[in-house]
């Protein structure tokens, strides 16, 4: 079998790790850099022999390069480690001895150059949509350009295609990968990371919702002040992302429609309320999971989101006098068992104050948010019926997965993302075109096998 391996840029130096009482301890460590971001950076760090015997060293930890040297600097922030090797017998004064790395939070390279330019590269998680658009030929540059959006708070962005390549060992040939990346002009001209990837925050959120796939951040790099700044963002761990939605995959946009559609967008959130705009960041987020989770984990994080929201923007309603009575019979049954089950006194107490403050039944909650924000469900699974969304919820709440029919839940949490999706779309003001209606191609889709699937719905075998 032919070995594909590769030379990665290297660095081999001592270092020293502090850890989270403050305590430091020298140590020799060796980074292989990754070829693109989001692949797993190989990182070893040893103790040396002749610093043993150690005691009482504590994660979470940091390491930073010893030398003082200005031109070059190594840090990893938050790092964790399984086992600290702390002694040796015999005792000897050469070698070291490697410790367990379990999990880093960050990795900072910085090297002085003499590159004058001011260039900000946020690197992404590589989305399905974008497998098929351009080419994936190296070009001259290894940059091509597929869309420019312009950002209310950071001004134009443009989305690259970029290409590495390392050389293979034992070989003359090379290894080329591709990645995607987000390079930002701030119109300000200032480089400052933390104010660019805060600004940048909002682009990717609707970028996640267009593309169906959670979009995330791996790392940057910048130039700037003659300084060559990398930033990894947990690099022990490969970051990918996983498309959800129906199938065969369709998207919400296209590589031409992109950056209208999300300048209309970007326009839209930024134009928003607070608590709207949290509503959108919610829904986001639930929608698009990072790593990929069970039916159920995922059909209860996107219902709570819709919930929280529903009972957020519902309108209180004055107390029946019948109301006023069950709200005191409640709290004297909560007092009553206030001494020997303080948690069941507190549930019920939550429940006389939610009567108390007139919040409608959740039904009937998500149903005026729905009809509030003009969001079309009539060809969806319906929230209300006694296998409504709202009845997989109360299943899934009190008895777990195992109530619910794994394909008919599979289905419902399918047509609850597609809910969400639109909700986005319509707290936005956005239009929805003909496409994100769906009409019937995802099997799941169509009314029969709805109706089918909903006749097994809770006879699930425990």
């Amino acid at each position: 079998m032919k070995d594909l391996s590769h030379r990665k840029e290297t660095y081999s130096f001592d270092a020293e790790i502090k850890d989270s009482m403050g305590r430091r301890l020298s140590v020799d460590c060796k980074i292989m850099l990754p070829t693109i971001w989001g692949d797993k950076a190989d990182i070893e760090v040893a103790v040396p022999h002749s610093v043993m015997p150690i005691s009482g060293f504590e994660n979470p930890c940091e390491l930073n390069l010893s030398c003082s040297d200005p031109a070059f600097r190594v840090e990893l922030s938050e790092l964790w480690y399984r086992d600290l090797p702390t002694s040796v017998y015999p005792s000897r004064l050469h070698g070291a001895a490697p410790i367990k790395l379990t999990h880093i939070s960050s990795m900072r390279v910085v090297r002085k150059c003499s590159q004058s330019m001011s260039l900000f590269n946020i690197y992404i998680s590589s989305p399905d949509m974008l497998k098929n658009v351009g080419s994936w030929k190296p070009s001259e540059e290894m940059l091509e350009e597929l869309a420019v959006i312009r950002c209310p708070k950071l001004g134009p962005i443009r989305l690259k295609r970029y290409w590495a390549s390392a050389g293979l060992k034992g070989t003359k040939g090379l290894l080329s990968r591709t990645g995607f990346l987000l390079e930002a002009t701030p119109s300000n001209g200032k480089l400052d990371p933390q104010e660019i990837l805060e600004g940048i925050d909002s682009v990717l959120k609707l970028m996640s919702v267009f593309f169906r796939q959670k979009i995330m951040v791996l790392g940057w790099e910048a130039f700037h002040e003659e300084a060559h700044d990398r930033f990894w963002q947990y690099p022990l761990e490969p970051s990918r992302t996983n498309y959800v939605s129906v199938e065969p995959k369709r998207y919400l946009v296209n590589i031409h429609s992109l950056p209208k559609r999300m300048e209309d967008a970007l326009t839209a959130y930024h134009n928003l309320d607070d608590q709207e705009r949290k509503f959108v960041d919610a829904l986001c987020y639930s929608l698009r999971p990072v790593t990929k989770i069970g039916e159920s984990e995922w059909f209860m994080a996107m219902f709570r989101d819709l919930e929280s929201i529903a009972v957020k923007s519902s309108t209180p309603k004055p107390l029946s006098e019948g109301e006023t009575r069950a709200v005191d019979e409640l709290r004297s049954v909560a007092d009553s068992f206030k001494e020997n089950c303080s948690n069941m006194s507190e549930r019920i107490n939550g429940f006389a104050n939610k009567v108390e403050r007139g919040v409608p039944p959740v039904t009937e909650s998500i149903c005026s948010l729905f009809q509030k924000y003009a969001v079309c469900s009539s060809d969806l699974w319906g929230v209300s019926g006694s296998k409504g969304l709202v009845g997989i919820r109360n299943k899934l709440a009190h008895g777990g997965p195992g109530r619910v029919h794994h394909q008919g839940l599979a289905v419902a949490t399918l047509h609850l993302s597609l809910l969400n999706e639109r909700l986005v779309h319509c707290i936005l003001g956005l239009e929805i075109s003909g496409d994100e209606l769906h009409s019937g191609r995802d099997e799941w889709l169509q009314r029969g096998y709805i109706e089918n699937v909903k006749k097994y719905l809770f006879d699930a075998a425990l």
